[in-house]
Parts: C-alpha cells; structure tokens; sequence
C-alpha cells in the first residue's frame, strides 16, 4: 500500500518493437458501477508510466468507459481493480457486455461458486484465487494522457490516443 505499491517491481516488457512504452497485458479489471451497483468485469492493457501510474486502454467502446466517462463527468475519481493471473474462463466473462453483475458470470462459467475477498483500498470484489491484484482509481480529470502506440499480433500498430490515468494505492 501507499509508498511500498510499485508497478516496476512486476516484470513489464515491451511487446513489440515500436511500442509506446512496457505494457502489463490481459489484465482484468472489476469495477462497480454507481447507478446500477453492479460490478462490471472487462480486460485491459495497462501502459507503464511510473511506479504508481499507467495509461489505461479505454477508448473503445465499452461498459468500462460509460461508468468511467460518468464519474469523469461528476469530476470523481473511479475505484478499480485490475486482476493479473485470473482463471482462464474469467477472460470469457471479461467479454461479456451485459445489463447484469458480472461476478455471476464469472461464476457460471466456471461452473461453481466464486470465492471472492475485498479488496485493500476499496470496495471492490475480486476472485480470492487471483495472483496479483493491483487497486487504485481512474483519473476523475478525463481522456487526458497520451497512450501508445501498441503493436498488435498481426504487426500493425494502434493510433495513439488519449487515456484515463489509473493510479496506483495497493498491489
């Protein structure tokens, strides 16, 4: 927590040749959004920018930038954690783009209950098997930072856009 939460102890390469910078890849991110209560799970790419900040990867459409770009809105910050080493069905419920609290279906997919713990610095619930659970807030400032490029597996690169900022208070 606090000062002893640094990102640059993780092993963050770059993934391709022209990247932007070191990206932690296929993350899952839990969110809960404030209208609905729900928890909205998705999976991210997170850009290195220093031991407490990254870039995160929310320009597309998505659950994630709706509930963000509301709390930007309302000039507050956004709790998020972000999951690293998940069981592999939790990717396929990461997918998923419905009205629903998405902890279930995780857990339907993986075919029985889900063991969850509270995470450290906020609210949220996360899988109790995750290996690495990196918790802070989105940027309640908006699309401010600079992010990419990214190369992608074909060999062509993203455009570079502008990103919330995810900061950093628990790993």
């Amino acid at each position: 927590e606090g000062d002893d939460a640094d990102l640059t102890k993780l092993p963050v390469p770059f993934q391709h040749g022209m990247d932007g910078g070191p990206y932690i890849s296929a993350t899952i991110d839990y969110v809960k959004d404030p209208d609905t209560g729900f928890t909205n799970v998705g999976c991210r790419r997170l850009m290195l920018r220093g031991r407490r900040e990254t870039g995160i990867d929310a320009v597309s459409p998505s659950d994630l930038r709706a509930i963000y770009e509301k709390s930007a809105r309302k000039g507050e910050r956004l709790p998020i954690s972000f999951v690293l080493g998940a069981h592999p069905a939790d990717y396929i419920a990461a997918t998923q783009r419905l009205p629903i609290d998405e902890l279930g279906i995780v857990a339907n997919l993986r075919g029985q209950d889900l063991p969850v713990v509270k995470c450290v610095t906020n609210d949220l619930l996360v899988p109790a098997d995750a290996e690495i659970v990196l918790e802070g807030y989105l940027d309640e400032r908006g699309h401010v930072e600079k992010e990419g490029p990214f190369g992608e597996f074909l060999g062509y690169y993203g455009k570079v856009k502008s990103n919330p900022v995810f900061h950093l208070t628990a790993m």
